[in-house]
């Protein structure tokens, strides 16, 4: 849900458990916000909907949000997807009533982080409490990275929030995290006993939380830096993306692999975010040396097309001539239009997906290798 959040918010907790410096350079940037996250917000708005009308609750706080942004982001994609999330919810609160029959399905509850993490706090999605197991459930809306539930520090801090919740209440042996990312079918979950994530709060947790949060950490860069709001103006990114390499002759294939391939993904951010931040900079009237602004290239359009069509078909020109053959939208916005299991159910047969553009990946992607040089030859007869 949108709101506001915490100095070292549980989200952002991969950054600041690598970069304990993050929190307090990014804590005067204003949040701008984005048109994902108020997407998202609907999408978590209508899962908690669904979960509440089931359990017989009140829903107003959801039509509310609904309401505010269902003209602007709602499609029937979002309906089948919010729909599977309450199914697998559902699903597990029912074979948790079958071993408890007393089992809980607790829905958007506020958690406490601050015995682990200054002043932290957070809504879980979902909690479902059973004999000697809790499992709290965290939709994921997004669809450009899959989110892993395995050690992951978020849902690791959602757990302990939970745990410390609920602890007196219930006898809880272990908590399983669990992340449902519906629009990429990803379903991630993590069991860990609760003697071992305290061990992680007071070994790990803690302590660089409360480094973060009295901000005298070092800077520290890598694939965490994604969404750091500061990467832009960051001298230690900076310094790693420009100095990975440091001989000035040709690299080795070694080189390449072990130095320059890894760090890839956070260069590419680095620069995106890097020109992004200078126009910004420059449009607010701060002087960049050697730079100026220029209007970039624009591609004309026509304001009035029946009055344009009109003029052509009266200079002669037939209609046929002047306007583009009927053509089908995109797979993509087909399948927002009516949800991807709709979509592949009525034209599934006229979908055909051609091999994927070879491509570099690391040795722990699950795809399988392919090897172009054998490929080659495949089709010779010896």
């Amino acid at each position: 849900m949108m709101g506001t959040h915490a100095l070292l918010s549980p989200s952002a907790a991969h950054r600041w458990l690598n970069c304990t410096a993050a929190p307090r350079l990014e804590a005067n940037v204003e949040d701008a916000g984005s048109s994902f996250a108020e997407e998202g917000t609907l999408a978590h708005a209508y899962c908690a909907k669904k979960l509440k009308e089931f359990l017989g609750l009140p829903v107003e706080g959801e039509d509310k949000e609904i309401a505010e942004y269902f003209d602007k982001y709602h499609t029937g994609e979002m309906d089948e997807y919010t729909d599977t999330y309450a199914t697998i919810v559902l699903e597990k609160y029912n074979a948790a009533r079958a071993k408890t029959a007393d089992a809980q399905l607790l829905v958007e509850t506020r958690l406490d982080f601050g015995q682990y993490v200054p002043e932290a706090f957070g809504t879980a999605d979902a909690i479902i409490i059973a004999d000697g197991t809790m499992e709290v459930i965290d939709f994921k809306y997004g669809k450009g990275v899959k989110v892993s539930a395995v050690e992951n520090p978020q849902m690791m801090i959602y757990g302990l929030g939970a745990y410390k919740k609920f602890a007196f209440d219930y006898n809880i042996g272990r908590v399983r995290m669990t992340i449902v990312q519906p629009r990429i079918d990803n379903l991630s979950e993590y069991e860990v006993s609760t003697e071992d994530l305290i061990t992680w709060a007071t070994d790990v947790l803690t302590p660089k939380a409360k480094e973060a949060h009295e901000g005298n950490g070092p800077q520290k860069p890598g694939a965490w830096c994604q969404f750091c709001k500061v990467k832009s103006s960051c001298r230690a990114l900076a310094k790693l993306c420009t100095t990975a390499v440091q001989d000035p002759k040709l690299l080795s294939p070694e080189e390449l692999a072990a130095d320059v391939l890894p760090i890839l993904p956070v260069v590419k951010t680095w620069l995106s975010g890097v020109e992004e931040y200078a126009l910004q900079q420059a449009l607010s009237g701060v002087q960049l040396p050697g730079w100026k602004i220029v209007e970039g290239r624009s591609v004309r359009k026509i304001t009035d097309q029946d009055a344009a069509a009109v003029a052509l078909n009266k200079a002669g020109y037939l209609t046929a001539q002047i306007y583009k053959p009927q053509e089908l939208r995109t797979i993509t916005d087909l399948e927002k239009l009516i949800g991807k299991k709709q979509f592949a159910a009525l034209v599934g047969d006229y979908i055909e997906k051609p091999q994927g553009k070879p491509t570099l990946a690391p040795e722990s992607d699950k795809r399988k290798a392919i090897d172009p040089v054998a490929d080659d030859f495949k089709d010779v007869q010896l």
